[in-house]
């Protein structure tokens, strides 16, 4: 088998892997429609692997996938493509901070977490929770989404919202994932190719 069929089978196994494990969804315990799965574990193994290119393949595929199996996940397959956004801030996030920064890999870890959470927040203020609620943008629902809509018991208006309610979730998320991708990646190393 040459190293391009190798490649193109793991990529196909680890991106069904990736969508059965956005199946297994353990639940957020403040608001609980928001899940946390494992999936970008197997994107950031893939980026560690092979490369972002790679790891954008696997990121789309297992959201593809996920979508043939389980359905739209919110009107216009938002939870999908939110996996999607979730998984590449992940990638860019460890891009940055490990090629660019050269951080440690303690430090790599925090700085793509906070990465993450200011992407997700930025784009569930401007686009994925209005989607999720049935509007196109933030000024459709900034004037009636408020912490009560998320049965949370603060006052406050949509921006509040948002930040209470994604900033302390991507933070756990990112937390998990970065931990249990450490752990993974240390066990596998040695399964790296070889590139030239």
């Amino acid at each position: 088998m040459t190293n391009d069929t190798k490649k193109i089978v793991t990529l196909g196994i680890m991106s069904a892997l990736g969508a059965i494990l956005m199946i297994i969804e353990i639940p957020y315990p403040l608001v609980p429609f928001l899940m946390i799965d494992l999936s970008d574990v197997v994107v950031l193994v893939i980026f560690a692997f092979y490369g972002w290119k790679e790891a954008l393949t696997v990121g789309l595929l297992k959201a593809i996938i996920h979508a043939l199996t389980k359905g739209a996940v919110g009107p216009m397959f938002i939870g999908q493509i939110t996996a999607f956004i979730a998984s590449m801030s992940y990638v860019f996030g460890m891009y940055i901070s490990t090629n660019k920064l050269n951080l440690n890999r303690l430090f790599s870890a925090v700085a793509a977490v906070i990465m993450v959470t200011v992407i997700l927040t930025v784009a569930n203020y401007l686009f994925i929770t209005p989607i999720w609620f049935g509007e196109t943008t933030f000024i459709d629902i900034r004037g009636w989404v408020t912490p009560e809509t998320f049965e949370l018991n603060i006052e406050g208006g949509y921006l509040l919202t948002i930040l209470i309610v994604y900033v302390p979730f991507n933070l756990l998320k990112g937390a998990v994932i970065t931990s249990v991708y450490f752990m993974v990646f240390k066990s596998i190393a040695f399964l790296k190719p070889i590139t030239n």
